[in-house]
């Protein structure tokens, strides 16, 4: 039964139905007639051959019916059917280069129309995420080949003659800069992929807020004294708490006060204040520098996506980080807004819900 195609399961079930139906009906008017067949006739013999001929036309008739129903419901089984085959023709033609192809929906909303839809909204998804694989990989693949090329050029020209000894440290520095951005990149494409699809390795405790920034903020404290910022934290009351996963927010953290003091200007400022508003905690970091544009603030948190904003050309990153901001705090049920104004202040605020 189960290597039949549908319709002829369908035609199957239809005949068997029908089978049963007739047999009892045949069966039921053998059996009254038998009862009373002394009425119908005065002799033994001629009651005899009144069964014989009963049982040779309902068996015949019984053939007939089932051979009559088995042509109906081949016909009725193929029509209804017929949109199946067409929803699986087409869905054997999109291939990975039509993927924007879709499935026409059944202008009746049955059973079709829902299996339809729900084709094409698969679809959709899928599509999508191709779409995001092809750029992801794209972006990646230029970020990976610029930190090999000066690489590779470094050693090509360190091979050539001789250097002096300052001139290969130099080169050789250089170099390990380079190899750190890639790890650094790997990291960020690690954790991406660590954290894409759920929620399930997250572990969430309640925790000290001012901890967790004094310990984000003494990871830049180097680059804070080179660069001579002045950082200024304020959170209020001191004793806040919040419930969510130590590392997730950790990484937020630590990507945005990265940012504001990588974009900060020398001798700039950087400002990370916390407090409770209308029930949740918002957290700002503020630093003073170039800003973003306003056409660039939508874009920021595409991957390996990177601000042109004029006057730091020579700051180098991944574009990842913000990336990774925003899936942490879809995760944490985070709300993250960023605002600039060029020439002066950006702002990272963050907006964290109570305890459930």
């Amino acid at each position: 039964m189960k290597k039949l195609s549908l319709q002829n399961r369908i035609a199957f079930n239809c005949i068997a139905s029908t089978g049963v139906l007739a047999g009892i009906l045949c069966a039921v008017i053998l059996f009254v007639i038998s009862r009373h067949a002394g009425r119908l006739a005065a002799e033994t013999a001629e009651t005899e051959r009144l069964m014989t001929i009963l049982y040779r036309v309902c068996a015949v008739g019984f053939l007939f019916v089932l051979t009559l129903q088995f042509t109906i419901s081949r016909i009725i089984a193929k029509n209804s059917i017929k949109p199946v085959r067409e929803i699986i023709d087409i869905s054997g033609a999109i291939t990975h280069s039509n993927l924007n192809s879709r499935i026409p929906l059944p202008p009746c909303r049955d059973e079709l129309y829902e299996l339809s839809d729900t084709i094409n909204r698969l679809l959709d998804r899928i599509e999508c995420a191709v779409e995001r694989e092809k750029s992801f990989t794209s972006c990646a693949s230029h970020e990976f080949r610029t930190p090999l090329s000066v690489l590779k050029g470094t050693m090509e020209v360190l091979i050539r003659h001789p250097r002096s000894e300052e001139e290969y440290r130099k080169r050789i520095t250089a170099c390990i800069k380079e190899v750190d951005r890639l790890n650094g990149m790997i990291e960020q494409l690690l954790t991406l992929a660590r954290y894409e699809d759920s929620r399930r390795t997250l572990r969430f405790a309640s925790l000290p807020l001012e901890s967790l920034i004094h310990t984000a903020a003494s990871l830049f404290a180097d680059a804070i004294i080179d660069r001579k910022l002045k950082v200024k934290t304020s959170v209020r009351p001191p004793n806040i708490s919040v419930h969510t996963d130590e590392h997730a927010l950790s990484v937020i953290l630590n990507n945005l006060i990265s940012n504001a003091v990588k974009y900060s200007n020398d001798g700039g400022t950087v400002d990370i204040e916390a407090y409770r508003e209308n029930g949740r905690l918002t957290v700002e970091i503020q630093n003073s520098g170039h800003g973003i544009p306003q056409e660039e603030l939508d874009c920021i948190f595409e991957r390996f996506y990177r601000s042109r904003a004029a006057g730091q050309p020579e700051t180098k990153g991944s574009g990842l980080g913000l990336s990774i901001v925003k899936r942490f705090c879809s995760l944490l049920d985070i709300d993250i807004d960023i605002t600039s104004e060029p020439g002066k202040t950006t702002v990272a605020r963050l907006s964290i819900p109570p305890k459930p």
